[in-house]
């Protein structure tokens, strides 16, 4: 497999200027941009052309699908917002989902908290949150993953395209 990079970002509640940006800093410089909902925008909205995108809990107009499935020659990309796997709780469902599908990576978003870490061969990804971040690590944070047969890097930027270097990671496949 050729490499692959994919832009991943969450949790945006309602900022859709920051959100139009990461697009045009990435749109044609990556193979696919995701959005793991509560971006509390309109399915409709153009924002979306180009963009793989899936409902939050706080996406109160309705008109995104619950989950994706993407194939980039090869690579299963299982996409969800989490709330509806209690990602609160723990990882068992989402895991379950993550395996059901077969899915190389698997991203989800709803804890606002970011983290990368492979479970059973699939890489589980949560960027953060553009606008709202929680935890420990108070940055407003989207991620850059870019995989290969070995490994996926996974970097983390900050809202003025910098990487955040404390979460960088490279982690077999």
């Amino acid at each position: 497999m050729a490499s692959k990079r994919i832009l991943v970002m969450s949790d945006s509640h309602g900022d859709r200027g920051i959100v139009e940006e990461i697009k045009k800093t990435y749109l044609g410089k990556v193979d696919a941009i995701f959005h793991n909902g509560d971006s509390e925008l309109p399915a409709d909205d153009s924002i979306w052309d180009e963009i793989q995108v899936v409902c939050g809990n706080c996406d109160y107009f309705g008109g995104y699908p619950d989950t994706l499935l993407t194939d980039l020659d090869g690579l299963r990309i299982a996409q969800t917002h989490g709330h509806l796997f209690g990602i609160n709780y723990g990882w068992q469902k989402l895991d379950y989902w993550a395996q059901e599908m077969e899915s190389d990576i698997c991203l989800y978003g709803h804890l606002h908290v970011p983290d990368a870490e492979v479970r059973g061969g699939t890489l589980f990804l949560n960027p953060g949150s553009v606008s709202q971040p929680r935890g420990l690590i108070r940055e407003c944070l989207y991620a850059l993953v870019t995989v290969t047969d070995e490994n996926f890097l996974v970097e983390y930027f900050n809202r003025n395209h910098q990487v955040f270097t404390p979460l960088t990671k490279e982690i077999a496949r």
